[in-house]
């Protein structure tokens, strides 16, 4: 027996918010014929940003979370805003978080957050050779600490519990397993 889509009957927003909405939506199973309820969560894309100084360390920054009522450590990211490409976004959101630009760019995987109940894409992104070239220029409910760790740390921290945000481990164990040379450099 093949696997088959489910036809999607009908659907309605029943929440939105700033930051994301909820839709409401009514798919038959193929397996059975039957019409059943699911709950959507319309997110939008967002960007993370693993970026490295020439001196092979990695900006990370601390965050307030609502969600955990605590500080995050996380790599610099955010928001895709509507028209803009994940590439632009990832280098606006790295100026804007940490006042760091960069000379070499290169998207190194999307991720699907949560596809049970998500309908977005988070991009990853390694960003070489960054620079201090302004200051940073949080959003309004932004307020970040800029951290500088060495490269060989990241790994630790996410095997450790330091990072615990599983986007963020995804994306930092995704350079140390699949880019050809990102073994840490003595």
């Amino acid at each position: 027996m093949t696997l088959e889509n489910w036809p999607v009957l009908g659907e309605e927003e029943v929440l939105k918010t700033p930051v994301f909405s909820v839709r409401r939506q009514v798919c038959r199973s193929p397996k059975d014929g039957q019409d059943k309820a699911f709950t959507v969560l319309d997110l939008p894309d967002w960007v993370q940003v693993l970026a490295l100084t020439e001196d092979h360390r990695a900006l990370l920054v601390r965050q307030y979370r609502f969600g955990t009522r605590r500080i995050s450590l996380e790599l610099p990211g955010g928001v895709i805003e509507p028209g803009q490409s994940p590439l632009s976004a990832a280098q606006r959101e790295l100026r804007e978080e940490t006042g760091y630009t960069a000379e070499r760019w290169r998207q190194v995987a999307a991720f699907r957050p949560n596809p049970a109940i998500q309908n977005n894409t988070a991009y990853f992104f390694l960003a070489e050779g960054a620079r201090l070239t302004q200051p940073t220029e949080f959003d309004e409910n932004e307020d970040l600490r800029l951290t500088l760790t060495p490269l060989d740390q990241l790994k630790k921290y996410v095997q450790d519990g330091a990072i615990d945000h599983v986007i963020m481990a995804a994306a930092i164990l995704s350079y140390f397993q699949f880019l050809p040379g990102s073994e840490v450099k003595k």
